[in-house]
């Protein structure tokens, strides 16, 4: 079980890195209140009934609730991660660069 238990927080270690990587990135861009509800989505909507579905009604209990768990984070990291991507097709270069001129 303490194996499995490694696996997944290995995972979650590799998905976490991404997610406080983008987030911080988009955050120095002075894009906060998006990647936020992106976020909050990826938790809440997203790696919760994944945990509960995964944990209780599957009956996986606490190698489900950190897949779900892990499953939330890693979806708020590829988001976030794309819209870091995307960050000069949604106009947050021009943003910071008339904050910075002006």
């Amino acid at each position: 079980m303490a194996a499995t238990f490694l696996l997944i927080a290995g995972v979650f270690q590799l998905a976490d890195g991404a997610q406080v990587v983008a987030a911080h990135a988009l955050r120095g861009m002075s894009d906060t209140k998006i990647p936020m509800l992106l976020a909050i989505f990826g938790y809440w909507l997203v790696g919760l009934p994944i945990a509960y579905v995964l944990g209780f009604v599957a009956n996986w209990g606490g190698v489900g609730i950190w897949i779900g768990l892990a499953a939330g984070l890693t979806f708020a990291a590829v988001v976030l991660v794309i819209r870091f991507v995307l960050r000069e097709r949604i106009g947050l270069l021009e943003r910071m660069h008339k904050s910075f001129a002006g």
